[in-house]
């Protein structure tokens, strides 16, 4: 009897189609190209459109295709031929993911039908179509809810052919009850995604264990505390909820494994040992005092050597730039001499600075991993002219890195060794893996048509891969934007959208200038995590990017002020929130409200190179490689061993940034840029790790370029290169 009245109200709906037409004739047509029509039952949406043929018979139509782009077409029928659109509609390929916010205020005729399945990629995403407009589903697959909500709310009338389905009749939702909000979250412990940990609601008997990747999902009230638990690891943690749906909680293990120790006599203590010019020796042997400071000190948010040095010596100096290459030790008396100090690494003087010059007689010591340093000491008077003379005047900062030795000689302190084995030789590192199956056989065919449908034909055999989306998208990116983009998009169609995917996709679609998604993308971020900063920051480089300069200092502003969202921790950023926010006002002064802005902000910093990365998942462990003209490498690292600390401050605060800069003398040359990945902390992760690097030359300068490079990684060890740069 309900499949009888089912069909008895579908009959009354469609009847009702017929009866209530404007006195306009006219037709609007919105036609849903998206991955998730591809099951819609296609002769039942066309049977709609021939009873609306053959009652107006002469009219004309407005056909809107979309998915993450649009098409749009018109036609003139006549005597109701409209064999020239059915074609057309008959022939649609169904791929990636539905944009509602794309079809919206663009009907240009009064009869309106919105054929859609309601299944959409961010949660805010809804059509908004005037009363009376036709909303029509043949897919079995629909969000039922949400077509009913979206005809509710816009007083449409809705056909769904799917409630007639046997599988469909009498389906019910479960309702979510009161205010309960299901909190999802991973837990960390150590450091690593952590199975097994109790997750229960404080003061209630249910429990739930969290997953093999750490993961957790639970129902909870605003107000509650969730306690997180764990008996082998001897640990727990009690976490208020206010409001959060998305938490990353770290734990510490309490486990401790004692040893036997046996004491067989009390040794003499042995003089602390300090680093010099020649080596290591015994503080109280030397006869001089020596500043030092080891790695423990180096943290890994000091992302260059000038933060790991700035602060830590007394009557050291950096400047207002606060640039290693300008450090002095004493004051300015010199007006014609050099007054910066010489700077040695691994006993090796580098070249110095000039104050009594210009610019162009700058060094720079970017290229210095703050990762790799071992040590930092500082050396004054006799202790640095002992040896580097009328060049350590000025006093001397000695640096040793952790790969470098220290030999000793017949019993004499010898020099510390030069590096010997960052010597980069593109014979034995890697710059690409072998081609994909996949991208083998798009560079087979003999079009841009032909490999777009041989990517429709392998999409049913790899639609649970998503590499497969992005090697494909790797393959068109370069030959056709909209393919791109719109086959990147299916990942939001096929797989669940959590952080690091929507990420991704967000990432893959910059350099297609497809802002307006990635805005889109990084509102649905924040959606589940309110206080992920990177989202933030993304968001306003997108209005940048959209030529909206003032909304984007707007944004950039409230961001780096804190007001307007205190709960946000940007020390992550800050670099490159103040840089952005300096080359904003210089390439847009003349557009933007200056009365507001800082003065700090008036003046832009100039380099050669600067060098922004992104990645998509803060789990991700890589190492990004800087090869100089010299062909000597230096590597960035981001993976447990080297920066632990980092990595969880960026799954705390929601960040996964960082850049680096070359300018000044003796940085010209052919640069090469390599990346490669290390695997995940969580091992039964699978996604393939996207990053992006932009790459800013003549940053600061008006003849500024920028290239955004979009790379994705799936196999541990894989080494690719992003660029070869020519720094001038």
């Amino acid at each position: 009897m309900r499949q009888l009245a089912i069909i008895i109200l579908l009959i009354f709906v469609i009847s009702d189609l017929f009866g209530q037409e404007s006195e306009n004739k006219n037709t609007t047509i919105f036609w849903d190209t998206s991955l998730s029509m591809k099951d819609r039952d296609l002769g039942k949406d066309l049977s709609i459109l021939e009873k609306v043929f053959s009652r107006v018979p002469d009219q004309e139509v407005q056909l809107i295709l979309f998915n993450i782009a649009t098409v749009e077409k018109k036609y003139q029928i006549k005597n109701g031929d409209w064999d020239l659109l059915k074609k057309d509609l008959e022939a649609v390929i169904y791929d990636g993911a539905n944009v509602y916010a794309l079809i919206n205020d663009r009907a240009e005729h009064p009869n309106i039908y919105l054929f859609t399945d309601g299944n959409r990629v961010y949660e805010a995403d809804t059509p908004n179509l005037p009363a009376k407009s036709f909303l029509i589903n043949s897919s079995p697959y629909r969000d039922e809810e949400f077509l009913k909500r979206t005809a509710l709310i816009n007083r449409n009338r809705l056909m769904d052919f799917a409630a007639i389905l046997p599988e469909n009749i009498g389906s019910l939702k479960k309702k979510e009850s009161g205010n309960a909000l299901m909190i999802k979250g991973k837990v960390y412990i150590n450091d690593t995604p952590a199975p097994d940990v109790v997750v229960s609601v404080k003061g209630l008997s249910n429990a739930i264990r969290s997953l093999a990747d750490g993961s957790f999902s639970i129902e909870a009230q605003p107000g509650d505390s969730l306690l997180l638990s764990s008996r082998a690891n001897n640990t727990y943690k009690v976490i208020p909820i206010a409001g959060e749906q998305s938490l990353a909680v770290f734990l510490e293990a309490n486990v401790v494994s004692l040893e036997e120790v046996v004491l067989i006599e009390k040794r003499q203590r042995a003089g602390a040992e300090v680093t010099t010019a020649y080596g290591k020796e015994d503080e109280d042997k030397i006869g001089y005092a020596v500043q030092s400071i080891d790695e423990e000190t180096i943290t890994p948010i000091q992302t260059d050597v000038s933060q790991a040095v700035l602060n830590k010596f007394s009557n050291v100096s950096l400047g207002n730039t606060e640039d290693l290459s300008k450090a002095t030790m004493r004051s300015n008396t010199s007006i014609l001499n050099n007054n910066y100090s010489l700077v040695v690494i691994d006993g090796v003087p580098q070249r110095q600075s000039d104050s009594s010059r210009g610019a162009g007689a700058q060094t720079s010591f970017d290229y210095v991993n703050p990762d790799n340093i071992a040590s930092i000491s500082v050396l004054k008077g006799y202790a640095a002219t002992n040896k580097y003379g009328s060049l350590g005047a000025n006093g001397v900062i000695l640096i040793t890195t952790k790969t470098a030795m220290i030999s000793k000689q017949n019993g004499e302190p010898a020099d510390l060794a030069r590096l010997t084995d960052n010597i980069y030789s593109e014979s034995t590192d890697a710059t690409a893996n072998a081609v994909s199956d996949v991208r083998k056989k798009l560079e087979q065919t003999a079009s841009l048509a032909e490999a777009y449908s041989e990517y429709i034909n392998m999409r049913s055999d790899h639609s649970s891969n998503m590499n497969f989306f992005y090697e494909s998208y790797d393959y068109f990116k370069s030959r056709d934007t909209e393919m791109a983009a719109t086959t990147i998009s299916s990942v939001l169609e096929l797989f669940p959208n959590d952080v690091s995917t929507l990420r991704g996709v967000a990432m893959a679609l910059s350099p297609l200038n497809f802002h307006e998604e990635v805005i889109r993308i990084n509102n649905e971020i924040l959606r589940t995590n309110k206080n992920n900063v990177q989202a933030y920051l993304d968001i306003a480089l997108a209005k940048r990017a959209l030529n909206e300069p003032q909304n984007a200092i707007d944004l950039l502003l409230d961001l780096d002020r804190a007001q307007k969202y205190p709960s946000l921790n940007t020390t992550g950023v800050q670099k490159t929130l103040k840089r952005e926010m300096r080359n904003l006002v210089f390439l847009e002064r003349n557009r933007l409200n200056l009365s507001q802005l800082p003065s700090e902000l008036l003046n832009n910093l100039k380099y050669n190179v600067r060098l922004v990365f992104e990645w998509s998942d803060p789990e991700a462990e890589f190492n990004l490689q800087f090869v100089n003209p010299q062909k000597r490498y230096f590597n960035w690292e981001h993976n447990r061993l080297s920066a632990s600390e980092r990595m969880k401050d960026e799954i705390l605060n929601g960040y996964t940034s960082e850049e680096f800069e070359f300018y000044g003398e003796g940085v010209q040359g052919k640069w090469i840029l390599n990346a490669t990945y290390l695997g995940n902390i969580d091992i039964t992760n699978q996604e393939p790790l996207v990053l992006k690097c932009s790459l800013y030359q003549n940053f600061g300068y008006p003849d500024q370029t920028v290239e955004e490079i979009v790379v994705h990684f799936t196999t541990r060890d894989e080494t690719k290169q992003l660029s070869t740069l020519l720094v001038k």
